[in-house]
């Protein structure tokens, strides 16, 4: 459980660069985001614990679903197979064999972050030090997708609708691409302060 983790670093308004990194490298009493629901018995590939940090990783904080490209080529965007498996390998301590709709093809997975062009991340180095290398990717400052992903969950929770529609869709259009942009860069100039960026919102004409 991550109960007490994370309400006091909502309380005390932790930057949310620093909130994110937290989650994603598994640190400490956080881990239980990245180490997931541990099912009895016997589980579709496209549940296991792996595949659900990687899961949860692309449609909490990148704003992306990967759930159907858990299984098979995604239907519903742009997620390929390979590309779900490279991001769950990051929290895997041996390599992971591609299952399409639960059944082994023989591929054995790259390790990856589904924006690549970000960096990379060491596929000989163990489960810990890939996932803080990819906690580093996701947080850098030109990952304008972080900041834009949850400036868009705080307008939607604030106004009842995302500046993207889908909260967990931000390849949509937004209503607005300069206000999207505008407070993502805001946020970001103002180091990562969720509450400032709620101020604003609220204090805005």
């Amino acid at each position: 459980r991550i109960d007490g983790w994370l309400y006091a670093s909502l309380y005390d308004n932790k930057p949310y660069d620093k909130f994110v990194h937290e989650l994603v490298s598994g640190s400490g009493a956080s881990a239980g985001f990245i180490n997931g629901i541990k099912w009895r018995g016997n589980v579709n590939e496209s549940q296991r614990r792996e595949m659900q940090a990687a899961q949860n990783v692309g449609q909490v904080i990148m704003g992306t679903n990967l759930k159907c490209a858990s299984c098979h080529d995604s239907f519903v965007n742009q997620w390929k197979l390979a590309d779900s498996y490279a991001l769950a390998s990051v929290f895997s301590d041996k390599p992971l064999e591609l299952h399409r709709c639960d059944k082994p093809t023989g591929k054995t997975a790259t390790v990856g972050f589904i924006f690549p062009q970000l960096g990379t991340i060491d596929a000989k180095a163990n489960r810990a030090t890939k996932m803080r290398q990819l906690a580093d990717l996701i947080v850098k400052p030109q990952n304008g997708r972080l900041s834009r992903t949850v400036v868009n969950r705080l307008w939607a929770q604030l106004m009842g609708r995302g500046i993207v529609a889908s909260e967990d869709d931000l390849d949509q259009p937004p209503f607005s691409s300069d206000l999207l942009d505008w407070l993502a860069s805001d946020l970001v100039a103002n180091g990562y302060d969720l509450k400032h960026t709620l101020r604003v919102i609220c204090t805005s004409r």
